[in-house]
């Protein structure tokens, strides 16, 4: 079976099954994010263009302004990485979307920052002419256009990697960019919080480690979806 072949019959049953609003797959980034985008393709949920996804949202939570996220979310089944896969976006969607499906992807956190430092080092990074995370200060991504318009990167960063409080001063250390102890603590501290976030709804939170999977059995039973569904998990690595 070919995998139009294997969408078509999951929409005999997904759509009938349906019995929640909408599924945000909220691990953070290089935790199998895009793994988990396929699965659910695959099984008939729609999903937006990450791309389209980051532009019309991204910006606008940053600034407070939560009618882009609902508006545009209407439009689809199911949604992943960035807003979703950083900060607090999960608690803000779960407001504007009751009755939701979550799906925290997790993996081993020194095996995490490896893959994230690889994938930017090979990626926006390398666009930038860096190399070497030695060479990085706030001048290597101010006022410049890496990804998707000028000054993305610098905000994401910024919001949700260096800033903190400092008595009741907020400061940015750019050093902090890719630190590895810096950078786990977020990641394991965030992930503890959404699993006390939900501890009183466990039936609208998943956590997995895709990487430990070999099927995706899991993602089913969580749906409420049939047995007969089940596929090998695909273990995507783009990072390599």
């Amino acid at each position: 079976m070919n995998i139009e072949e294997y969408r078509n019959m999951a929409l005999l049953e997904t759509m009938p099954r349906k019995d929640f609003n909408k599924i945000f797959c909220i691990g953070y980034n290089k935790t199998g994010t895009t793994t988990l985008e396929l699965v659910l393709r695959a099984l008939g949920y729609r999903l937006p263009d990450q791309r389209e996804q980051e532009m019309r949202i991204v910006k606008q939570l940053y600034l407070g302004n939560f009618q882009p996220l609902r508006e545009f979310c209407e439009q689809y089944d199911a949604f992943q990485d960035m807003p979703f896969s950083q900060g607090v976006a999960y608690a803000q969607a779960d407001c504007l979307f009751p009755g939701s499906k979550f799906i925290l992807t997790v993996r081993d956190p020194q095996e995490w920052f490896d893959s994230l430092v690889r994938f930017h080092l090979n990626g926006v990074l390398k666009r930038q002419g860096i190399t070497s995370l030695d060479q990085l200060d706030e001048s290597s991504f101010k006022n410049k256009n890496i990804y998707l318009y000028e000054n993305y990167f610098y905000d994401v960063l910024k919001y949700m990697v260096i800033a903190d409080v400092n008595g009741y001063e907020l400061e940015y250390d750019w050093n902090r960019a890719y630190d590895r102890d810096h950078r786990i603590g977020i990641y394991s501290e965030r992930n503890k919080e959404i699993i006390k976030y939900f501890q009183n709804r466990p039936d609208s939170l998943l956590v997995i480690d895709l990487t430990r999977e070999k099927d995706i059995s899991k993602i089913l039973k969580f749906l409420n979806l049939p047995e007969k569904l089940n596929m090998q998990m695909p273990h995507l690595n783009i990072s390599r």
